[in-house]
């Protein structure tokens, strides 16, 4: 595990990004170990995301441009992670008995404790053998049609473990971190249902 360089504790700018996008930047730093990169040969101006295993290890990372030019995410190649990061799901670390499972990192830090992602659309056969230990997953891909064929695939592959997968269409946004406050809370509850009523179990 090699992080990239000029990693620093979050700067004014990446704060101001964050809570723009309605994210807490002391609980993403606190929960999620999310840094900075300011000013950097190869990745200025980036959030740095920590993906770890389910002991809370980091074994990869990505980051995430603050700005609207280039590419969004530039995650780890594969000579800077112990494991890579189609093989993780990023924020099982915080994560028991129920799981929302999303895309992009930045959507499960907005929804908090419980959620998880992929890392893009694409998941790995990896990541859907580490979801089935979930008893309880909450499927929410993008809304656009290519991320909802992900997504029922996700649900058919996992359906054939123990536990229950719920495929979730969004109403108020195309994915958790762009849907407004009232759906964001009614997923946090359908977690929080769910976990409450596997442990009565």
């Amino acid at each position: 595990y090699v992080p990239p360089n000029g990693v620093v504790p979050m700067l004014p700018i990446h704060k101001k990004y964050l809570q723009g996008r309605d994210i807490d930047p002391d609980e993403a730093e606190a929960l999620w170990g999310m840094q900075g990169i300011g000013l950097s040969s190869r990745l200025s101006w980036r959030l740095f995301l920590p993906a770890t295993d389910r002991k809370g290890i980091p074994q990869s990372w990505t980051t995430r441009a603050i700005h609207d030019r280039g590419i969004r995410y530039v995650s780890a190649q594969p000579h800077e992670e112990a494991v890579g990061l189609k093989e993780l799901l990023y924020g099982a670390h915080l994560a028991q008995h129920a799981v929302l499972v999303v895309e992009g990192p930045l959507d499960a830090v907005r929804v908090g404790p419980g959620a998880v992602a992929t890392a893009g659309v694409n998941w790995s056969r990896v990541q859907a053998q580490a979801l089935a230990q979930f008893p309880l997953r909450l499927i929410c891909f993008d809304q656009e049609g290519p991320a909802q064929r992900r997504a029922k695939a996700l649900c058919e592959m996992l359906a054939a473990h123990p536990g229950s997968t719920t495929l979730v269409e969004l109403k108020s946004g195309k994915d958790p971190g762009d849907c407004e406050e009232w759906e964001l809370q009614e997923l946090r509850r359908m977690l929080r249902s769910r976990r409450h009523s596997s442990m009565q179990a």
